[in-house]
């Protein structure tokens, strides 16, 4: 299958064209075999075919009822619901479809799970039966490239920031440099993005990202490049790329005030030390653990607010503070993996606006995060180097050496 290739000058009609053309929850090209217009009615052959969205706090015999469904009926369709699909998991704004014949009474009934399953319900001889359906969604590799600038100072800017889409596709980038890459401060104007990854369709659709089959990353001259082997993403010469540590906890921001033995304290208006990297970041953007470990401490301490401790290998440890909230699984004495969000940013305690605090000993002494060298990378099993060579041969020639 060829590649479509998406020059960074398009990036922004790019980003457009899946904002109009994504298929949101409540879109209504989801049903192949529908001609309605969303949110109306339009004449079947025998009878007419409704769509609509789930309302917010309501149930599949409300929304039944709601189509003129008896409720003795919307009760037993319910019932059959359930043995395939757990009906407490409908989600407002899911969009859904009736189809009503000639006496109005319920023929089928389809609700969106989500954007690879379909509840379906039909009308039979024998009364009604209940099934969740798989969408076949067309695969097309796609080379999406993007460029940071003055103006577009980050992934989510860079591919663009509005679109429901671009974002999964910024977060997957984020998250296979998360070790080698921080994000939040390391990104240099003139940066390059590129990603090879499929875009699904359904009936010409774009639905969304697949997984992301390679990428490469050019961050202040330096070129890390990711192949996807296995489900897991190894540089060109088979080192993982997962590590130990992550270089941050938070996705990128931004770094509103770096690690310092003098710093004017900004509520205190006192110099002293600053040892740790604040992130500026809105209230309520999760906060992952840079590595697995155990907590030591999670709750309220003193000027640093909601505060959360762990214990990592090595007699590392790593601090959290000013969370607006406490991860409802993190306690004393709890294990953490690496990336597990454990809380979400905050003002809490002695704080001007929301953003984490965010600390790091090794041995008892302070360290700089932002300093901190990850152990060497693992390589591949070399038994496995054949496979795998042959396997990113494509991708190395698309990305030209």
């Amino acid at each position: 299958m060829g590649f479509r290739r998406c020059s960074s000058a398009l990036v922004a009609i790019f980003s457009f064209i899946v904002l109009r053309f994504f298929v949101p929850l409540s879109s209504p090209g989801f049903f192949p075999e529908s001609s309605t217009v969303y949110g109306g009615t339009l004449p079947a052959a025998q009878g007419k075919v409704i769509e609509g969205v789930i309302k917010p706090h309501t149930t599949l015999v409300a929304t039944l009822i709601d189509l003129e469904t008896p409720k003795e009926i919307a009760q037993e369709i319910a019932r059959l619901v359930q043995p395939v699909f757990d009906t407490r998991l409908f989600h407002s704004g899911n969009p859904y479809k009736a189809e009503k014949d000639a006496g109005g009474a319920l023929r089928a009934f389809e609700y969106k799970i989500n954007d690879e399953k379909i509840l379906k319900i039909q009308r039979g001889d024998d009364g009604y039966a209940a099934n969740v359906a798989k969408v076949d969604l067309e695969s097309r590799e796609t080379i999406v490239t993007a460029r940071i600038s003055k103006h577009s100072n980050n992934l989510y800017a860079a591919l663009g920031e509005n679109d429901k889409a671009a974002v999964t596709l910024a977060d997957g980038v984020a998250s296979i440099f998360a070790w080698d890459v921080d994000f939040n401060s390391n990104l240099q104007v003139s940066d390059e993005i590129r990603v090879v990854v499929p875009a699904l369709y359904h009936n010409g659709q774009f639905v969304k990202w697949g997984d992301i089959k390679a990428a490469e990353l050019v961050n202040s001259g330096k070129t890390y490049r990711a192949f996807r082997f296995q489900d897991s993403y190894y540089d060109a010469k088979g080192n993982a790329l997962k590590r130990s540590l992550l270089v941050s906890p938070l996705p990128f921001l931004r770094v509103t005030s770096g690690f310092s033995y003098r710093r004017l304290h900004p509520i205190t208006g006192v110099n002293g030390a600053h040892l740790a990297v604040d992130y500026g970041a809105p209230t309520g953007t999760p906060v992952q653990a840079v590595a697995k470990g155990t907590v030591t401490f999670a709750g309220w301490y003193e000027g640093y607010g909601n505060l959360i401790r762990i214990k990592h290998s090595g007699g590392l440890s790593t601090g959290y503070a000013h969370l607006s909230r406490i991860a409802s699984d993190i306690r004393v004495g709890a294990s953490v993996s690496q990336g597990q969000v454990i809380g979400d940013v905050g003002q809490t305690g002695q704080a001007t606006g929301p953003h984490l605090h965010y600390m790091m000993e090794r041995g008892g002494k302070p360290i700089n995060p932002m300093t901190i060298k990850s152990e060497p990378p693992i390589p591949l099993d070399s038994k496995l180097r054949p496979e795998f060579e042959t396997a990113i041969a494509p991708l190395v020639k698309e990305f030209g050496k």
